[in-house]
């Protein structure tokens, strides 16, 4: 309960108490202590049933329903308060104030003030569900703009690790080589390249990307370490196609895959596998990425790490994680856990 929400409760009750007041005067009915009376105790008690209201549909998470779903809701329960307000205000007005009588409470009179409070209720109720729209509006709002923030942080980091000149220097350094020994393998390595550094310059503009995608820039990327490292560097990829529609952060696969690679197989004399699976557990998506090597060598990488878990929290709360541990075996595993979207295009405005 905020301190805006009580000042405007307080401050919305007591001007409809004054307002009916002054329209007593003004039909010259008078206005007697026990009719003040009356009347406060009326929006006394319109002012607690509107914060119970209030409570109940936040308990209830009617602000997060759609508004079809939203709205008979909303007015059921400002229908039901209107209506025990009116039956309150009768029954103090009958027996406490006695500025009522039984003669004077006709069905006609009771439908009458029972409908004015089913119209001051249902203003109530749809002025809140309006702000409470409006600040669901604003911080989805912050949430996109954190997120295009995050997105183009990524950019810059991706550039700044995916086309950093020592990799560009070890790439063009291994294309070199094969140009004269393996021609074919050596353009394929060039579109590899282009492509890699394509998508990497136009990750900061997306929010999210097929997982299609990004297994694709992963094998164009072990493709090129591969050239490098001969030998060292072994990987398999494993993916059911039919997940290639879900969309993940950009760079965000791509980044273990190269943490695997950089605080892994690149410390090791003997290299190793890099190992990149990618399965479906019911609503969610789990990319496993697994390498020879130390957990510590691999938290180097901390700062890519970082970054990955910063988009997932921007975009799914804590409905997303990213875990590294030791696999018990002389290996790292890193596991990025997320729902599995298969949402709209990621492409930031």
């Amino acid at each position: 309960m905020t301190r805006a929400y009580v000042v405007c409760q307080t401050l919305g009750w007591t001007a409809y108490a004054v307002s009916g007041s002054l329209l007593n005067l003004l039909f010259g009915r008078g206005l007697s202590a026990a009719m003040v009376a009356t009347l406060v105790s009326g929006c006394a008690l319109a002012a607690l049933g509107t914060h119970r209201l209030r409570a109940e549909a936040h308990r209830r998470g009617w602000f997060g329903l759609r508004v079809r779903a939203l709205v008979p809701r909303l007015l059921a329960a400002a229908v039901t308060v209107a209506v025990a307000v009116e039956l309150a205000v009768w029954a103090i007005g009958l027996h406490v104030t006695r500025v009522y009588s039984l003669a004077t409470s006709t069905p006609a009179v009771m439908v009458a003030t029972t409908l004015n409070w089913v119209f001051v209720l249902v203003l109530w109720t749809s002025l809140y569900a309006g702000v409470q729209f409006f600040r669901r509006y604003r911080a989805a709002e912050i949430r996109r703009l954190e997120l295009e923030v995050a997105a183009r942080e990524a950019q810059l980091r991706a550039l700044s690790a995916q086309i950093h000149p020592h990799f560009l220097f070890n790439a063009l350094n291994s294309l070199r080589a094969l140009v004269s020994e393996d021609p074919g393998r050596a353009r394929d390595l060039i579109t590899g390249l282009s492509e890699l550094m394509r998508y990497a310059l136009h990750a900061g503009r997306r929010e999210s990307v097929l997982l299609a995608e990004e297994l694709a820039v992963v094998e164009d990327y072990l493709a090129l370490e591969g050239a490098r490292f001969e030998d060292r560097l072994r990987w398999t990829v494993a993916a059911d196609p039919a997940l290639g529609a879900l969309r993940i952060p950009p760079m965000a696969l791509q980044t273990l895959v190269e943490n695997a690679v950089k605080h892994g197989i690149a410390h090791l004399p003997e290299g190793g596998t890099v190992s990149v699976e990618a399965r479906r557990d019911g609503g969610r998506l789990r990319l496993t990425v697994r390498n020879p090597g130390r957990l510590a060598a691999a938290r180097d990488g901390g700062v890519g790490l970082d970054n990955v878990r910063e988009r997932l929290r921007l975009r799914h709360g804590a409905g997303a994680s990213l875990a590294l541990a030791e696999d018990g075996a002389g290996g790292v595993v890193a596991v990025l856990d997320l729902p599995a979207d298969a949402g709209a295009t990621g492409d930031a405005r």
